[in-house]
C-alpha cells in the first residue's frame, strides 16, 4: 500500500541560520563646518524626521518642526460652519421631508426623502420620519466620520 503524500513525514522549511551581523549606523554624523563658515554654508538637513538622542529625548527644535507655536483658531463661532445642533434637531423635527439633508448641503438624499414623501401622498410618512430621526440623533451624538461634516466635508460646530 502507498503512502499519500500528506502522510509521508516532511523536512523541516526552516532551518537554523547563523546570526547576521549587526548593523551599521543608519546616518553617519556629518563632519564639522570648517572653521569660519557660517550657517548658510552648512549642508541642510533631511527632512527624515526627528533625530533622537541615545537617551531618547527629543532636540531642542523638536516643536518648532510641527508648528505648534502656530495659533490655534478660537472655539466661538466660525462664519460658513454648519451647527450639529440644528442638523439634528431638523432630522429629528422635520425629517419626513429631508429639511437636516437640504441645510447640510446633501441636495440628492433631500430630494429622495421628499420624494418618498410626495410619491406615496403621505402614505407612507414613518419611512422618511424615522430614517431623518435617526439620522438627527447621529448628528447630535457622533463627533468624527460621517456625521461630523456637512457636504463640503466642514467639520459641524456646537
Amino acid at each position: 500500500m502507498s503512502e499519500h503524500p500528506s502522510e509521508k513525514p516532511t523536512e523541516p522549511i526552516y532551518q537554523e541560520t547563523k546570526r547576521l551581523p549587526p548593523r551599521p549606523p543608519s546616518r553617519p554624523t556629518p563632519p564639522p563646518p570648517p572653521p569660519g563658515a557660517t550657517r548658510a554654508m552648512k549642508a541642510p538637513k533631511t527632512p527624515a524626521g526627528p533625530v533622537r538622542s541615545p537617551s531618547g529625548a527629543a532636540p531642542a527644535n523638536y516643536q518648532q518642526q510641527y508648528d505648534y507655536d502656530r495659533p490655534t483658531p478660537p472655539a466661538e463661532h466660525v462664519p460658513g460652519r454648519k451647527s450639529r445642533i440644528t442638523a439634528g434637531l431638523l432630522g429629528i423635527l422635520l425629517g419626513v421631508v429631508g429639511a437636516h439633508r437640504f441645510y447640510l448641503g446633501y441636495k440628492g438624499l433631500g430630494w429622495i426623502m421628499l420624494l418618498i414623501t410626495a410619491v406615496s401622498l403621505g402614505n407612507a410618512w414613518f419611512v422618511p420620519a424615522i430614517w431623518g430621526g435617526i439620522e438627527g440623533i447621529l448628528y447630535l451624538v457622533m463627533r468624527k466620520g460621517y456625521w461630523s461634516v456637512d457636504a463640503k466635508h466642514k467639520p459641524l460646530q456646537w
